[in-house]
C-alpha cells in the first residue's frame, strides 16, 4: 500500500498491474468507522484481482483536511470523487475505472459517473433508498446516540446535527435530502452496475437515458451480513459473502496490463498542509503494515515530546467523532507533533501474521515499539503514547517495555491485566450486540428507522435489555475483582507495583476517566476504592470529565483532552496539573471542531 495527498485530502494506493482501476467512495462519520476496515479489505482483494485500488477521506472528513463548517459540502464531496479518479489514472496509468461506493458513497457515485466517460462500472453498498431516506436515518441515529448525551451535559450551538459526535450542518442535510441515486443512473454511462441493498432489492426502473446511451447491465443482490457490519467499530463483524460477492463482479470487469499509460507516479513524501500543521501518510514496515499520520507542526519550534494515538477498540486512527484527526491539529498548532495509527488488524493497516487475542494481545506492544523504532528514526528520541479502553491497555505495556516513553495517558482503561474474566466480558458484550442487531436487520421492524421510531414497545424492550444486563454486569466485575484478591493479600497488586515502576523511571501518567465509566471499577479494583493509592504514586495525576461517555462522544469532552495534551508534550513538570476535574469547556484550547 502507498500513500497519496492529493486535493486537500489523504489516500491509500493499493498497487496493481491492470488497466482499469478502482476507486472507493466510503461512508461518513460513524458509518465511515464502522465500514473504513471492510472497505480496505475488499480494496486489497480487488488489487489482488489486478485492479489497483484507491481509498480517500472526502472534504472535511477522516484524513482530509476542513471540516464540517464548510458551505457546499455536498458538491465538494462529489468533486472528491472526480478527483480520486484523476489522480488514480494519473498515478497508475489505467483507462478507466469502476467506483465503489458505499452509503454516502452510493449516493454521490451515480452524480460523478453522469458527467463522466471513464466510468466503466459502478457498485453501490448499501444505498439509501434516497437522500431524504439517509438524512432520516441519520436523525435517528442521532436521537439514539447524542440526544441523551446532549441532555446531560453542555451542549454547543450548532446550526445542524451531530451524529455519533459527527456534525452535518443544516446546507448539508437540505443538500443530500434532495440526492436521488436511481434517477442520476439515468443519466450515468456506466454500462454495469452492481446494487447490493440493505434489506428488499430495489427494483431499478430505468426511464430512457438523455445521453443516449444504452441501459447498463444491472446486478441486484442483498448485502448479506450489513446489519453485523455497521452496528459498531469494534463489535462488527466482517460479510465474507458480500466481500465475495463484490470481488467477484468487479473482478469480471478487470482489463489485464499491457498497453497502459505511462504513470507518473509520486514515489517522494507526501504533505498535506493545513492551518498551523503539516502531515504525512506513512506506511512503517518491519513487519505487517502500520499505516498512520504524522502530524507536524507549521513552523519548527522548541523541541517537544510527540504524541502517538493508539486506536480506541477496533476505531480506525481518525478517533471517534474525528478527534484524534482533530486533537493532532490542535496540538501541531501548540508546538506539538504527533503520529496516530492503526494496530495491524485495524482500520487500514495489513493483519498480523499471526492468530492474536482481539485488541488485548500482549504481543501488539512489540508493534507499538515498532512505531516507536520510527519515530526514533524521524528525530524523536523520547515519546508519549496516548490510549483509550483497549488503546490504553497496549500504551501501558509498551510503556513498561520501552523506556523511549516518557509520557502515557490512559483514557477509560478497561483493562490493566488481561485474564479470563475480560475475555468473558468481551464475548458477553459481542454476544449482546448480535443480540441487537436483529432488531435493525432488514425486514425486522423497517430497519433503522423501525427499531428506533419512539413507540411503547421500543422504550419497553431497551428497559428490559439494560435490567437483563445488569446482573451480568455486576457478576463480571465480581469475577473480576475474585481472581485479583490473591495479589491484593500479598501486598500491591501487579498493576499498582507497574505504575510505581514507571514513576520511579520518571514517566508521567495522566489518567482519564468519565465520570460514571465502567473503567473506574478497574481503576477501583486496583488500586483501592476511587483509586486512592493512584494519588500517593509518583508522576501519577488524574483528570475526570463531567457528562461524557466511555467515547468522549460530545465535543466538550473531546477538548477537554487538549490542554492536558500540549502540556503532557511541553512541561517538564507535568504531573499534578491536570488536577481532578476537567475545567469548563470554554476554557480548554484550542477549540476542537477547525481544521
Amino acid at each position: 500500500m502507498r500513500p497519496l495527498v492529493f486535493d486537500g485530502t489523504i489516500g491509500w494506493l493499493h498497487e496493481a498491474g491492470g488497466r482499469r482501476g478502482v476507486v472507493i467512495a466510503g461512508a461518513h462519520g460513524f458509518e465511515d468507522l464502522c465500514s473504513r476496515r471492510f472497505l480496505m479489505l475488499l480494496a486489497g482483494r480487488m488489487a489482488a484481482e489486478g485492479l489497483p485500488v484507491l481509498q480517500f477521506d472526502y472534504p472535511g472528513c477522516g484524513d482530509a483536511a476542513g471540516d464540517h463548517a464548510a458551505p457546499r459540502q455536498v458538491e465538494a464531496w462529489v468533486k472528491s470523487i472526480g478527483a480520486a479518479i484523476d489522480r488514480l489514472k494519473r498515478e497508475t496509468g489505467v483507462t478507466d475505472v469502476v467506483v465503489v461506493g458505499f452509503r454516502l458513497g452510493a449516493l454521490l457515485a451515480p452524480l460523478v459517473a453522469a458527467g463522466r466517460d471513464d466510468v466503466a462500472g459502478l457498485a453501490l453498498l448499501a444505498p439509501p433508498a434516497s437522500g431524504r431516506t439517509y438524512v432520516r436515518e441519520m436523525t435517528a441515529l442521532s436521537r439514539m446516540i447524542d440526544a441523551p448525551l446532549a441532555a446531560r451535559g453542555p451542549a454547543e450551538p450548532f446550526d445542524g446535527r451531530q451524529v455519533a459526535g459527527f456534525r452535518l450542518s443544516s446546507e448539508t442535510l437540505a443538500a443530500l435530502a434532495e440526492l436521488d441515486w436511481q434517477q442520476a443512473l439515468a443519466e450515468a454511462a456506466a454500462p454495469h452496475v452492481l446494487v447490493l441493498a440493505n434489506g428488499t432489492p430495489p427494483e431499478i426502473d430505468f426511464p430512457r437515458r438523455k445521453n443516449g446511451a444504452g441501459l447498463p447491465a444491472v446486478t441486484v443482490a442483498e448485502f448479506e451480513g450489513y446489519a453485523h457490519l455497521a452496528r459498531d467499530p469494534t463489535a462488527n463483524r466482517i460479510p465474507e459473502a458480500a466481500l465475495d460477492l463484490v470481488t467477484g463482479w468487479i473482478g469480471h470487469l478487470a482489463v489485464e496490463g499491457g498497453d497502459r499509460a505511462v504513470a507518473s507516479a509520486s514515489r517522494g513524501p507526501q504533505m498535506l498542509a493545513g492551518p498551523g500543521y503539516r502531515e504525512e501518510p506513512v506506511v512503517i514496515g518491519g513487519g505487517s503494515e502500520i499505516c498512520g499520520v504524522l502530524c507536524r507542526p507549521a513552523k519548527r519550534g522548541a523541541s517537544t515530546t510527540p504524541v502517538i494515538f493508539l486506536n480506541a477498540g477496533a476505531v480506525p486512527h481518525v478517533g471517534w467523532a474525528r478527534g484524534t484527526v482533530e486533537a493532532a491539529r490542535a496540538l501541531a498548532v501548540e508546538g506539538v507533533a504527533s503520529l496516530r495509527i492503526d494496530l495491524p488488524g485495524i482500520g487500514q493497516s495489513a493483519a498480523p501474521a499471526e492468530e492474536r487475542l482481539f485488541l488485548y494481545d500482549g504481543r501488539t506492544r512489540r508493534d507499538v515499539i515498532r512505531v516507536i523504532d520510527w519515530m526514533e528514526e524521524a528525530g524523536f528520541a523520547q515519546v508519549g503514547v496516548v490510549g483509550a479502553c483497549s488503546g490504553a491497555f497496549q500504551a501501558l505495556h509498551a510503556a513498561r517495555a520501552d523506556r523511549r516513553v516518557r509520557r502515557l495517558m490512559m483514557i477509560n482503561p478497561l483493562c490493566f491485566a488481561w485474564n479470563s474474566s475480560y475475555a468473558l466480558e468481551l464475548a458477553v458484550w459481542k454476544t449482546y450486540g448480535t443480540s441487537k442487531v436483529t432488531m435493525l436487520e432488514p425486514g425486522k421492524g423497517d430497519g433503522l428507522q423501525g427499531a428506533v421510531r419512539s413507540s411503547a414497545f421500543g422504550a419497553l424492550r431497551t428497559g428490559l435489555s439494560k435490567l437483563a444486563r445488569r446482573p451480568v454486569r455486576r457478576l463480571l466485575e465480581l469475577i473480576k475483582t475474585a481472581l485479583a484478591v490473591p495479589a491484593r493479600l500479598s501486598g500491591r497488586t501487579p498493576v499498582e507495583r507497574w505504575m510505581r515502576g514507571l514513576g520511579s523511571r520518571g514517566v508521567r501518567v495522566l489518567m482519564v476517566t468519565s465520570e460514571g465509566d465502567l473503567s473506574l471499577e478497574e481503576i477501583a479494583r486496583h488500586f483501592g476504592p476511587d483509586g486512592e493509592r493512584l494519588g500517593a504514586i509518583r508522576g501519577v495525576s488524574r483528570l475526570s470529565i463531567a457528562a461524557a461517555d466511555h467515547t468522549l462522544t460530545p465535543c466538550h469532552a473531546r477538548r477537554a483532552l487538549v490542554a492536558p495534551l500540549i502540556e503532557f508534550g511541553l512541561e517538564d513538570d507535568f504531573a499534578g496539573k491536570a488536577g481532578m476535574r476537567a475545567a469548563p469547556p470554554t476554557a480548554a484550547r484550542p477549540a476542537l471542531g477547525t481544521p
